[in-house]
Parts: C-alpha cells; sequence; structure tokens
C-alpha cells in the first residue's frame, strides 16, 4: 500500500524515527535521574504524624494598669484651707484612714449654732403642745373683767353727760371725747374675752405643726453643719496605696478639685489587643501566662476578665483586659509585659512539628519516608502552635514526616532515620 503512495511511505518513516529517538531519550533521561540518586542512604530526622491534643496560644504585647473599680480619686466636698497633710507618695493606707484635715473651726461654730436653734424650736414646740397654764387663763380672766368695768363706767359717764350734750350744756368737744373712750373700752372688752375664750380652747393643731416644721428644719441644719464639720477630715474609701499626691499644708482646696490617687495593687490589669481572627476563641475566664523584662524567668498567671465591645475600626483589634494578681506587690502600673493567651484545646488533631513543614512555590509541602525513600507532599495547615501544626489534608496518622535534613530531596531518594543527625542511623522501617 506504501508503495503506491511514496509521499505517505516517507512520512511514516519519519513518525517511526521519531518515537525510536524520544523513547531512546526517556530512557536516557530515568537512567540520568537514577545517576543523579545519592548512592548511600542520606541521614534525616524524621518524626511520626500522629492524632494528638494541640495546644494553641496566641502570643499578646500589653501594659499594666490598675483596675478601675480599685482606684479612687480623692477630692474635698467642701473648700477650706489645708491643716494637716497626714500622707506621702507610695504609702500603702487602709479603709478609713486620715488623709488631709481641712480647717474645721468655722463648721464648728455652724454646729454649735444649729444646736442652739434645735433647743429653741424644742421648747417652742414643747409649750405649744402643753397647752396654756390655769395662771395664764386666770390672768385673762381678770384682764376680761378689767375690761368690763371699765366699759361699765364709761357707759356710765356717756349716759349721764348726753342729756347735758343735747340741752347745749356740756360742749360737743367733751361729749365726743366720753363718747370715744367709751368705744374704746368696749373693743378692749371684745378683744379681752377673744383672748380668754383662745386659751380656754387651747393651742390649735396648726400651730403645732408650724412648729414641728420649724424643728424639722432647725435638725436638717443641725445635721449638714456637723457633715460639713466631718467633712473636714478626709480619710480614704479604700485600702491601697497613694500613687500621686497634689495636696500641701496651708493651700487652699477648691471643692471636687483632686487632692490624691490611692490604688488598689492587689490585683492589676494587663491591657492587650486581640486579632479579630482569634476572638471567636477567646473567651473571659481564659488563662494567660504574664511575663515581664523586670522579672527575667519569672510567670505571672492571670485569667481574661474582660473584653471590650467595641473594635478598632482600622484595624479591628479588640481591647482585652487580662486580671493578674499582685499579692506579692512586685507589679507596677505602667510596665510593659508580654503574656501567652492559651486558646480552647483542639482534641485529635492529626499534627507534626512546625520544623518538618517547607514552603515550596508558595505551597505548604512535607516530605515523608516510605520504605526508605523520600517523596515531597503537598499538604493543607490548620491551627498552629508555637512547635506542633495541625495537618487538614494530604498526610494520614502513621506516616513519617522528616523534621531536619530532607530539604531539596529529591523524590525516591534514599533515606535512613536517625534521633540526631550527629548520631548512628537507625533502620528506616523501624525508627
Amino acid at each position: 500500500m506504501f508503495a503506491h503512495h511514496p509521499r505517505l511511505l516517507a512520512a511514516f518513516t519519519a513518525v517511526f524515527l521519531t518515537a525510536c529517538a524520544l523513547c531512546g531519550c526517556k530512557e536516557a533521561v530515568v537512567e540520568e535521574e537514577q545517576d543523579t540518586l545519592p548512592k548511600e542512604p542520606v541521614p534525616v530526622e524524621a518524626v511520626e504524624a500522629r492524632l494528638t491534643t494541640l495546644r494553641p496560644s496566641i502570643d499578646l504585647v500589653g501594659t499594666l494598669v490598675v483596675i478601675p473599680e480599685r482606684s479612687t480619686v480623692i477630692s474635698p466636698q467642701i473648700g477650706g484651707w489645708i491643716q494637716k497633710v497626714s500622707v506621702v507618695e507610695g504609702v500603702e493606707v487602709g479603709q478609713g484612714d486620715e488623709l488631709v484635715v481641712l480647717d474645721g473651726r468655722l463648721a464648728k461654730a455652724d454646729v454649735a449654732k444649729a444646736k442652739a436653734s434645735v433647743a429653741e424650736k424644742k421648747a417652742t414646740l414643747a409649750r405649744l403642745e402643753r397647752g396654756y397654764l390655769p395662771q395664764e387663763i386666770e390672768a385673762a380672766r381678770q384682764e376680761v373683767r378689767k375690761c368690763d368695768e371699765q366699759a361699765d363706767s364709761i357707759a356710765l359717764e356717756v349716759a349721764a353727760l348726753e342729756p347735758l350734750w343735747k340741752s347745749k350744756e356740756v360742749p360737743d368737744l367733751q361729749y365726743q371725747k366720753v363718747e370715744a373712750s367709751r368705744r374704746a373700752a368696749e373693743a378692749a372688752q371684745a378683744a379681752a374675752q377673744a383672748h380668754l375664750e383662745l386659751l380656754l380652747a387651747g393651742t390649735p393643731p396648726e400651730e403645732i405643726a408650724e412648729a414641728e416644721a420649724r424643728l424639722a428644719m432647725a435638725h436638717a441644719e443641725l445635721a449638714a453643719a456637723k457633715l460639713n464639720s466631718n467633712l473636714c477630715q478626709i480619710t480614704s474609701p479604700i485600702s491601697g496605696r497613694v500613687t500621686q499626691l497634689f495636696a500641701r499644708q496651708g493651700a487652699f482646696a477648691e471643692r471636687s478639685v483632686p487632692l490624691l490617687n490611692i490604688d488598689d495593687l492587689s490585683k492589676l490589669f494587663m491591657q492587650v489587643r486581640i486579632p479579630s481572627i482569634h476572638m471567636a476563641n477567646v473567651q473571659p475566664g481564659a488563662r494567660v501566662d504574664v511575663r515581664l523584662p523586670t522579672y527575667p524567668g519569672q510567670v505571672f498567671s492571670g485569667t481574661v476578665a474582660r473584653i471590650s465591645g467595641e473594635a478598632d475600626p482600622a484595624t479591628g483589634d479588640i481591647d482585652a483586659f487580662v486580671e493578674i494578681p499582685n499579692d506579692n506587690a512586685l507589679l507596677r502600673t505602667g510596665l510593659a509585659c508580654r503574656g501567652r493567651l492559651w486558646l480552647p484545646e483542639m482534641p485529635n488533631v492529626l499534627a507534626i512539628p512546625v520544623a518538618a513543614v517547607a514552603d515550596h512555590a508558595g505551597k505548604a509541602v512535607v516530605t515523608v519516608v516510605e520504605d526508605g525513600k523520600a517523596r515531597e507532599v503537598e499538604v493543607a495547615l490548620g491551627t498552629q502552635t508555637h512547635d506542633q501544626v495541625e495537618i487538614t489534608k494530604g498526610l494520614e496518622a502513621g506516616q513519617w514526616v522528616v523534621t531536619e535534613g530532607g530539604y531539596g530531596l529529591p523524590d525516591d531518594c534514599p533515606v535512613k532515620i536517625v534521633s540526631n543527625l550527629s548520631e548512628p542511623a537507625r533502620t528506616p522501617d523501624s525508627p
């Protein structure tokens, strides 16, 4: 058939020769690669990929701050001259200890004045509640009798003058004077009678109520005067340390102007910023190991106490506050510190050492050992701790992965597993 088609025959011959040439090249490449593999197994360190419990954590940097409710600013509630400053900066004080004393002479005078007013109002109320004395009622009766007699006497005089006045024997002026005296006597008689009736009726209830109200007001004024006097002695509302002192003896203290700060340093907050990617795993009560450059090697144990409800709009980070006991009084506010916040445990996770993972063209890879040969495998990573990383894809439990000495090894490279590269090798199949 090819004899009748010379051109087709030539083409077939060319393809056949090319295929033969390619087969020869491939065998040559394979033989060349085999020639480049090391003759002796390469010693490597390796571990077995196992299911384990991961303890993830995040490292944080923060600053020690006082717990807000354990800090107080002392200010006078009244103005006055500072007579005495009883503390110095840095001293420990207890609840109720004297801090500052203001000049209280004017306040004491106000107390004495208020006490006198209370005594006066008490006496008035007691007199009204007691009612009128028999002597007072008898005196009122005598006054009525006196007024009656005067009125009768003047009435007789008017009766005697009236006929003479009508007959023009008495001047008008004289008669008018006597008549005016009669009217005045009658008015005095009515007033005396009304006063007697008032005494006989007793004290009106409204007068007693008014006296009681005035006494209550006097008591309130006395309480205010005593309070002002007590406020001249300023005491500590909490136990703690005087961290700032502004008061000076002889100076005038304005009302509500700070005199000193007192902080309870038995517990402190470490203020940190938590990246938003970890927020789902951070809960109040999480343990935090805190370290300070001031005390190298010492670890202070703390717990997450509060988490801010608002994130930083620029970074997405969220403020958190770690409560740290300060029983030995080593910690001070303002010190910088580092903390390791432990996240919830992850049980039954396939994990390998971080050192076993390498980067190959932007992909995570590991070198596995199978039948004494190394092979590079792409893996997917999950949660990472300081020394281990979770493998979510690409490995199975029981496989051996190289942790040291496997970087750059070609596939199928013979290896031998050692516990330390400086020690003799072990059998690859039984590490």
